[in-house]
């Protein structure tokens, strides 16, 4: 069981956004991708959840093949995400939008949910009470009633991960889920990415906090100009002078430090 990424390439006109990249998101393990804006690293999402077509290569989930593939039907398949910039509706509540991450695992039809049968309702009594432990999770509780564009961007960042975790996914996208948040809301973020992880969901996590991404990362990909650079764990690309540069633009000294901070 895994995501597998086989040699992508992504084309905009003249512009090579992804050039023959793999990757693998196996359950249980957190993988990361980094690397400068315009690196390709939302392409590399958008490849995977059928948002974008590669040109070459191919993009395959627990074997099956995601060639024609629309972005529904690979959400029923398992697969969740973030992006990089929220997409919700500013007056949408904190509690509907945590509850639309269920509306996948939906199984009640129309007519039983417009009559109020007894199946619809042990179905949305099941999503409530779990909606209710992923606003606790997050420590959102004490926002349920609130609508979204009263909240400032960080927490907004952590209603769209709970949405996102409350789908159950096999494996989940996280595009800089961290953007904005406060030191607390990083801790709390990365405490649940590990939990989620931990209970058998692959991660595949673009963000540029690095002290984050060293913490967090069973493996890290790392993206230049849509190609591949370097890829292994954070130790063997702190030792590497072409990831210093490409990356860090900084000493591998000054990265330490300010990753151990």
């Amino acid at each position: 069981m895994t995501i597998e990424v086989s040699n992508a390439s992504v084309r905009f006109g003249g512009v090579v956004a992804l050039n023959g990249v793999s990757a693998t998101i196996e359950p249980g393990r957190i993988v990361t991708v980094i690397g400068p804006n315009g690196s390709g690293k939302s392409t590399l999402f958008n490849t995977i959840t059928g948002m974008v077509i590669p040109v070459s290569g191919s993009v395959s989930v627990d074997g099956w093949n995601l060639e024609g593939v629309p972005t529904h039907r690979r959400i029923s398949a398992g697969i969740a995400r973030t992006f990089q910039t929220p997409r919700f509706d500013p007056h949408v509540r904190v509690e509907e939008a945590v509850l639309c991450g269920f509306y996948p695992q939906v199984r009640a039809g129309f007519l039983s949910t417009l009559l109020r049968l007894p199946t619809a309702e042990k179905e949305e009594d099941t999503f409530r009470e779990r909606g209710e432990k992923v606003l606790a999770d997050f420590r959102l509780s004490s926002l349920r009633h609130m609508a979204l564009g009263e909240l400032p961007m960080g927490q907004v960042r952590l209603v769209e991960v709970a949405r996102a975790i409350a789908n159950e996914p096999k494996y989940l996208l996280l595009d800089e889920p961290a953007a904005g948040l406060s030191r607390d809301e990083q801790h709390l973020l990365s405490e649940e990415i590990r939990r989620v992880a931990k209970s058998g969901v692959g991660i595949l996590l673009v963000e540029h906090n690095f002290a984050m991404v060293r913490a967090l990362s069973d493996n890290i990909i790392v993206l230049d100009r849509g190609s591949i650079l370097l890829e292994g764990q954070a130790q063997d690309l702190l030792e590497s002078q072409a990831f210093v540069d490409a990356y860090l633009g900084t000493s591998h000294a000054k990265h330490r430090e300010t990753a151990d901070g």
